[in-house]
């Protein structure tokens, strides 16, 4: 378990940092996963939806939230679920997230207006205050962040089981 931590905190301080970052240490050193959250919205297509996956390592929580867009009052979503993730799930996926979060080189990788059916993705990975957001649709997402998305989605989804 200890090495488990210390090659996870040596992963962390390997990550290095592009994209709209804050904090004092932006993303270039996590130093641990303290408060470290990831969160990802997805908006648009042609049913006009939106979903929100989001999962804290620190209390292992998650929470996902489907709805149709809208202006100010928002219906009862048409889908939800809340609930926790085992530890060593946790601690696999923010490895996953961080990752691939060192590749991410840009905030924005643009929006495809062509597609009508294509969603809008705001990817924001939180850690030891410090927050980086990045944005791409399904035509411009580059692979790094593709592979946050599916595994925050698949993560959530197999404990939805």
């Amino acid at each position: 378990m200890r090495s488990s931590l210390l090659a996870l905190a040596a992963l962390a301080a390997a990550c290095s940092n592009s994209g709209t970052t804050s904090g004092p240490s932006a993303l270039n050193d996590f130093g641990s996963f303290n408060q470290a959250a990831v969160q990802i919205t997805a908006e648009g297509g042609i049913a006009a939806l939106s979903s929100t996956h989001r999962v804290s390592h620190d209390d292992r929580s998650f929470t996902y939230v489907m709805r149709h867009l809208c202006a100010q009052t928002c219906p009862a979503p048409l889908d939800s679920a809340s609930g926790a993730l085992a530890a060593n799930v946790s601690d696999s996926l923010f490895n996953i997230v961080l990752e691939q979060a060192r590749q991410l080189s840009k905030d924005d990788y643009g929006i495809n207006g062509q597609a009508a059916d294509a969603m809008v993705y705001t990817l924001t990975i939180t850690a030891n205050g410090a927050t980086k957001t990045v944005r791409a649709d399904d035509t411009t997402m580059p692979q790094p962040m593709r592979q946050i998305v599916s595994s925050v989605q698949g993560v959530i989804q197999a404990a939805r089981k």
